[in-house]
């Protein structure tokens, strides 16, 4: 028996789709969303595998967590311009997705935020990215041509618009950042498995979590160019190696988890 698939029209007046509002909803073909609408809450709409159509709200602000996780069928999405991060699994196993054009105003991607979207044929990135998770897309690599302002070397993700190392990807256990990187952005190395990372002079700031869950045992070598450090950066077991004198010394100082040598040691 042929099932019979519905639209769904959404009140005005609506401000947020809660938690699952929808998940698994799998007669669901079409949805309309009032301009009311600001928030889409976790996983509102995960497991729609038959939602082949849906327009967000200018006004929209967030799209969380799996919001649209598995919904097989959805061939298109327009992101607003209010939405700056698209969060983790936001559109995972969205498979038919072919075109996917992201605005300058997001400045984030999280983990598997469109992993096993298998059908991209194009993916246009913003040129002020200051964050992307290496499991954001299914193959990063595929789509630069298109995107001119970013680079892949040495498995280093590089926004060369900002000068941000977005993630490392390579297999190369002993890693060298290079000078034209100034930044290195949220989770950079994470599960890197990295064993030893370089900066060259020239790397200015180091985001939260950058080397957080990057390997068991791993020493990092800051230059002396660096000027900031998030309180989060590194895991526990990580060993910085530093200049004595320097802003990064300092830093270790003010945050005696963190093993702190003189890089003349290694």
């Amino acid at each position: 028996m042929d099932l019979q698939l519905i639209d769904v029209e959404i009140p005005e007046g609506t401000i947020e789709l809660t938690e699952t509002t929808f998940h698994n909803h799998r007669l669901v073909s079409s949805v309309k969303i009032p301009e009311s609408v600001v928030i889409i809450g976790e996983r509102a709409f995960a497991d729609c595998v038959n939602l082949k159509e849906i327009k967000l709200p200018s006004g929209l602000r967030e799209i969380r967590k799996g919001a649209f996780y598995n919904c097989a069928t959805l061939e298109e999405i327009n992101i607003p311009n209010e939405i700056t991060t698209i969060e983790e699994s936001a559109f995972e196993d969205c498979s038919s997705l072919q075109s996917i054009i992201l605005d300058e105003n997001i400045i984030s991607i999280k983990e598997k935020a469109f992993a096993g979207c298998t059908g991209i044929k194009q993916l246009v990135l913003p040129d002020n990215l200051i964050s992307c998770s290496a499991t954001a897309f299914p193959n990063s690599k595929k789509y630069l041509p298109i995107n001119k302002n970013y680079k892949y070397e040495d498995g280093m993700m590089i926004n060369t618009s900002n000068e941000m190392l977005l993630f490392y990807s390579g297999d190369k256990q002993n890693v060298v950042v290079p000078a034209k990187v100034k930044g290195i952005a949220f989770r950079a190395f994470y599960n890197s498995n990295v064993k030893v990372v370089r900066l060259k002079e020239g790397v200015k700031s180091i985001s939260d979590e950058a080397f957080v869950n990057s390997g068991e045992e791993v020493k990092v070598i800051l230059p002396e160019s660096i000027e900031y450090i998030e309180t989060s950066a590194f895991d526990s077991n990580v060993k910085i190696y530093c200049k004595k004198g320097s802003y990064s010394e300092g830093w270790c100082r003010n945050n005696p988890d963190y093993s702190q040598l003189d890089d003349e040691e290694i």
